[in-house]
C-alpha cells in the first residue's frame, strides 16, 4: 500500500493531533450554534484528508497505506466521523438521513463552497464510507438540481457526484 513519503508530509501523528483540535473547535461551536464559524474557518486539509495535492502540497495528503494506519485508530475514526457529520450539519444537511436538516438553525445553510462538499464526499470514499458519499452526492446533486455550480478555481468538481471517475487521476 502507498504511503505518503514526502518531506513535506505532517505525519500521521500531527494530522491526528490536528483533526482532534478541530474537532473540539467544531463540537464547541456547534454547541453555541455559532455555524457561521464554519463556514468562515479553514480546515478542510486536515477534517477531510484526499489523496490530492492541495493549496499545501502534500502536507495534509494521505494515501491507501496512511489511510489504513489511521482507520486502526479508533479515536481518530470517531473524531473522523463526527466531523463529517458536523460539517455537513453547518451546511443544514443531515449526513445520517441523507436529507435537510427538519429544523436548522441559523447559520445551517449552503454556502457556496463547492470544493469543501467534494473534498468531504472524496475524503469519506477513500475511507471506505459509501453510505456517507451516497449522502453528500444527494446533498451535491440536490444543490446542482438548484443551479449550484460545483466549480472551484476554474476545476468542474461535479465529476465526483455525477460520473464517479476522477478525470485527473493520480494528481
Amino acid at each position: 500500500m502507498r504511503q505518503n513519503t514526502s518531506p513535506d508530509f505532517v505525519g500521521l501523528e500531527q494530522l491526528k493531533q490536528t483533526h482532534a483540535g478541530q474537532i473540539t473547535q467544531f463540537e464547541d461551536w456547534a454547541a453555541r450554534g455559532d455555524w457561521e464559524r464554519f463556514h468562515s474557518s479553514h480546515y478542510d486539509w486536515w477534517v477531510f484528508p484526499i489523496h490530492k495535492q492541495s493549496g499545501y502540497g502534500l502536507a495534509w495528503t494521505v494515501y491507501d497505506g496512511d489511510v489504513a494506519g489511521l482507520k486502526q485508530d479508533a479515536g481518530f475514526m470517531q473524531r473522523y466521523l463526527r466531523g463529517v457529520e458536523l460539517v455537513a450539519a453547518s451546511w443544514g444537511w443531515d449526513l445520517l438521513k441523507a436529507s435537510d436538516l427538519a429544523n436548522p438553525q441559523p447559520g445551517q445553510s449552503w454556502q457556496h463552497w463547492p470544493v469543501r462538499l467534494f473534498k468531504a464526499a472524496l475524503s469519506v470514499k477513500l475511507f471506505g464510507y459509501e453510505d456517507l458519499f451516497e449522502s453528500l452526492k444527494a446533498y451535491a446533486l440536490n444543490l446542482m438540481a438548484k443551479g449550484e455550480r460545483m466549480e472551484f478555481n476554474g476545476h468542474d468538481l461535479g465529476w465526483l457526484f455525477t460520473t464517479g471517475i476522477d478525470p485527473f487521476p493520480g494528481r
